[in-house]
């Protein structure tokens, strides 16, 4: 694969991504079908809950499809929500990635017993369809406390890499042979300059790489914006260039451009040799911390 930032993204499709009256969304991860449509896993909980911190009790993963990526994702179903029972994801399920490893679908995702964001777990659910016959897992990822936002890649025959970051926002990276197995921690706080989330983890010209949210802007100067980072082992990173690979301002095909307040959550997506980068985005809160209304959104780089 070789993936050109340098160039930037086209104009979103007016009408494109995931929005959904009544409710925040976020956290939104592409995978297309073998029936050539496009399925979006994404986080979603009521707005009278609060934003952001109704997520904790109320978050639950949906799943949307569309049949072109310029048309609007429509919701199909709810995937995971709230489980009666002492479960590490009893009270609410966020954060999807949506992964494939031969003939299964792999589903990581964050989950919380109680609420509490040190309670905060990593969990990977499975199934032969991206539509139907999900497991939910009854025991989450064994990592440190308050693991999410997790990342992955499988390596055919090299077993999976993710990283996750923790309350604090230090970013570490573990290892482990397969999803049934243990995941040992290969590298604590892998960015250390400043509080980096959101990572999406890939590899581009033989090389691990990382884009994420440099969330107090210590990388690109610019809070909010997608920082880029690159590995040979994926123990060890440094900063990669283009360093900058989107910031908070989009503009659209009809010529409207909007100043976002936050731009979360960078997941790649990749089709007939076309990147996509697909968002979470917010506007019109009071602060960028609270309210405001929020969609996931799709862009093309050039």
């Amino acid at each position: 694969m070789n993936i050109d930032f340098s160039k930037g993204l086209y104009p979103a499709k007016v009408g494109s991504g995931f929005q959904m009256d009544g409710y925040y969304v976020w956290c939104g991860s592409c995978i297309k079908g073998e029936d050539g449509k496009y399925y979006l896993f994404a986080s979603r909980w009521p707005i009278e809950t609060g934003f952001p911190d109704g997520y904790m009790f109320h978050s639950e993963i949906v799943l949307t499809s569309t049949d072109s990526l310029d048309k609007p994702f429509q919701f199909e179903k709810v995937i995971f929500t709230k489980r009666d029972g002492n479960f590490w994801d009893s009270t609410m399920s966020h954060n999807p990635q949506i992964v494939k490893h031969g003939d299964e679908y792999l589903l990581f995702y964050i989950g919380s017993v109680d609420g509490k964001g040190e309670t905060r777990k990593i969990g990977v659910a499975h199934s032969k369809s991206i539509t139907d016959g999900w497991v939910r897992p009854d025991k989450p990822i064994e990592l440190p406390e308050n693991a999410n936002n997790p990342a992955v890649i499988i390596k055919e025959n090299d077993g999976i890499y993710m990283a996750f970051r923790d309350g604090k926002l230090k970013v570490s990276i573990a290892y482990a042979k397969s999803y049934t197995e243990p995941f040992t921690v290969l590298n604590y706080d892998i960015f250390p300059k400043g509080r980096v989330e959101d990572m999406y983890l890939f590899v581009n010209n033989g090389k691990f790489e990382i884009i994420a949210e440099d969330n107090e802007g210590a990388y690109t100067g610019l809070v909010g914006a997608g920082v880029h980072f690159v590995s040979d082992d994926c123990k060890n990173w440094e900063t990669c260039e283009p360093l900058q690979v989107y910031d908070r301002t989009v503009e659209y095909t009809d010529g409207n451009v909007l100043q976002l307040q936050r731009r979360e959550r960078p997941q790649l997506f990749f089709d007939n040799g076309k990147t996509y980068l697909f968002t979470t985005a917010k506007i019109d809160g009071p602060t960028r911390e609270c309210g405001g209304k929020t969609w996931n959104m799709v862009q093309e780089y050039k």
